[in-house]
């Protein structure tokens, strides 16, 4: 992991984001970052955020978008991240309704592989980005071992979270080498000490030696710190970087 793959989600900093999107960017890019995956546009066009992120020296290199935009246009979904400069569109989760059932998962997956081809047509790439419910029994299988399994890895790459690995009962750093050849970027949160929430990352009890020689090993493009439920946002995103560029290493 070198420090110009860091990259931060700006759902970590909603909140912030929504009360002052340019301000809260100008912050991020104080902090050293150089690049953003995005989660929302906070009322801007593609057009306008792009213009703010190129002021402020910032890039945008995925986007997470909703499950029901994928399923309405994917191409107008590769339209915006065309302008934003984004190379991925990642799926961020699915609802209830689309895994509730092996047949319902099973559409899930050949959606996967749909929208997948969609997005590939127009130069950029597809992931999946998951949580823990992905590895809780499904009848015969689970989600994880159905997208694993029946999704094009040419189609579909995949956007590990190593919290989530973890609290789905995985060891992070085995699930990134198991799945090498489809890692394209990992999301960097930690496990609370006192367990129920994530952490910065380096502040919790990931063993992040192990997880970061995965990501290297699997030439992971991007290394996205974020959290789901920050106790202070600016300042969890500014110590996860500086943890992470303590135990960076040349690629």
């Amino acid at each position: 992991m070198r420090a110009d793959q860091i990259a931060l989600q700006l759902y970590t900093i909603r909140e912030a984001c929504a009360r002052d999107l340019t301000g809260t960017l100008r912050a991020v890019a104080a902090m050293g970052y150089t690049a953003v995956e995005t989660a929302g546009l906070y009322g801007r066009t593609a057009e306008a955020m792009r213009a703010t992120l190129d002021e402020l020296g910032l890039r945008a290199v995925s986007a997470h978008v909703g499950h029901d935009l994928f399923a309405a246009d994917p191409g107008r979904v590769a339209a915006d991240l065309q302008t934003l400069g984004a190379s991925f569109a990642v799926l961020p989760s699915v609802p209830a309704s689309r895994r509730g059932s092996l047949a319902e998962a099973r559409a899930l997956v050949a959606d996967l592989n749909r929208w997948g081809a969609a997005i590939r047509a127009t130069g950029l790439r597809f992931a999946y980005h998951h949580h823990a419910f992905e590895f809780e029994p499904l009848e015969s299988s689970t989600l994880w071992e159905l997208i694993v399994s029946e999704t094009d890895p040419a189609l579909v790459a995949l956007e590990l979270d190593v919290y989530w690995a973890q609290a789905g009962g995985h060891d992070p750093a085995a699930l990134i080498a198991r799945h090498a050849d489809r890692v394209a970027m990992l999301h960097l949160k930690d496990l609370d000490p006192a367990g129920g929430r994530d952490a910065p990352a380096g502040e919790g009890t990931l063993d992040w030696e192990a997880i970061l020689a995965a990501g290297r090993a699997a030439g992971a493009a991007w290394y996205i710190i974020e959290q789901d439920t920050p106790r202070d946002a600016l300042r969890d995103v500014r110590v996860a970087r500086e943890q992470m560029l303590l135990r960076a290493l040349p690629s």
